[in-house]
């Protein structure tokens, strides 16, 4: 019978090891190519959240020296871009400072690390499972796991957790670059059809360029435009009536 129970428990290691390079495999192969950032987070939320069975899953991004919450597994709209932590605040912030998971089976709200925020129904959750989003010896974040009922996190099940935090820092890494990167060229974009826009108001109206950038913001306001986008009917206008002359 124990020589049976020993085989039973390899087998059962063997599956769990299975299930888990299936996962990390299915991980790298829809985040790792994708560019979209919030896409990537909103991915790493479902199957972390799928894995642990979680009642709620956060994953918080460092910005600008604090860490802000990107992604949830429960909708939170307005906590979303505008909860932040300090490095080494709450328990989240101790997690992203000290590099290390922190699991706590019960009561977590009763650490004397944990951060409570009235606005967030899971600060009333029992167990808790929070690890860094590390990429080349950098934290990029922390994703935070957390249950209703109390619940002890088995050591695979961290360890995988582990695993898959380090896994998806590179792919975060590099949406947070290429988003970055897509917004700047936004930006001059915009900057370069509003110069323009501002010459054709200067020259048609005869006024100055603070007049002209006043128009064009005025009328982004009133209609609810982007100052891009007013800039573009200017443009177009200016070319319409040219090529009717």
């Amino acid at each position: 019978m124990k020589t049976f129970f020993n085989l039973s428990q390899n087998k059962a290691l063997k599956s769990n090891q299975s299930q888990e390079l299936m996962i990390l495999y299915e991980i790298i192969g829809t985040i790792s190519y994708n560019l979209d950032l919030k896409e990537v987070l909103d991915r790493i939320i479902t199957i972390v959240s799928a894995l642990t069975k979680a009642d709620s899953c956060f994953l918080y991004l460092i910005s600008d020296g604090s860490l802000v919450l990107r992604a949830s597994k429960n909708p939170h709209p307005k906590a979303i871009g505008n909860i932040k932590l300090k490095i080494g605040e709450g328990i989240t912030g101790w997690v992203a400072e000290n590099k290390k998971i922190a699991a706590i089976s019960k009561k977590a709200y009763d650490d004397e690390k944990f951060k409570l925020f009235n606005a967030l129904p899971e600060d009333k959750y029992e167990a808790f499972l929070s690890a860094p989003i590390v990429y080349k010896n950098k934290v990029l974040g922390v994703i935070n796991i957390q249950h209703k009922k109390s619940r002890v996190y088995k050591k695979n099940e961290i360890e995988l957790i582990e695993m898959i935090a380090k896994v998806t820092g590179g792919a975060i890494e590099n949406a947070r670059l290429f988003t970055e990167t897509e917004t700047l060229k936004e930006a001059l974009e915009s900057r370069k059809l509003i110069e323009k826009a501002k010459g054709i108001l200067m020259k048609e109206l005869n006024i100055s360029e603070n007049e002209a950038y006043g128009m064009i913001h005025k009328k982004s306001m009133d209609r609810r435009l982007s100052m891009k986008e007013v800039a573009s009917a200017v443009i177009i206008s200016n070319e319409f009536k040219s090529g009717n002359n």
